[in-house]
């Protein structure tokens, strides 16, 4: 199972994407996604620690792609990446340098049907 998690300064971008990618791929269990958009209070801004909360909550996960979309949420995502304390856990979790909407989307499509990391990867050069 490939895990993907949502990164914007609006909790209200990674819940409609997040609603929109569970409506296309459906109840795959080779993919699932987490929003960890906002702060956690509702306000527009990132928050590492929710972010490496959802890494953690993705841990069974083969591998854990993150997608952000501007400034914060890169650097938010990079510093929840430097929190965690698991190495296996920090050894397969990535953050993919793509659009947030398209590369997570294609992500999810693609790993609902049972695409490896690498191939997701390999498309995720074609849509940067």
């Amino acid at each position: 199972m490939i895990g993907i998690i949502l990164v914007s300064h609006s909790d209200k971008i990674t819940e409609g994407l997040k609603e929109m990618i569970d409506e296309m791929v459906g109840e795959s269990p080779y993919v699932n996604v987490l929003s960890a958009g906002g702060t956690g209070d509702g306000r527009l801004g990132t928050n590492s620690l929710m972010i490496l909360e959802a890494i953690q909550q993705l841990e069974e996960a083969s591998d854990i792609l993150i997608f952000g979309d501007i400034g914060s949420a890169i650097l938010c995502a990079e510093t929840a990446m430097d929190l965690i304390d698991d190495a296996a856990l920090q050894s397969k979790t990535f953050l993919i340098e793509a659009p947030l909407i398209e590369g997570a989307f294609t992500a999810a499509v693609q790993a609902s049907a049972s695409c490896t990391k690498e191939q997701i990867l390999q498309e995720m050069a074609n849509i940067s």
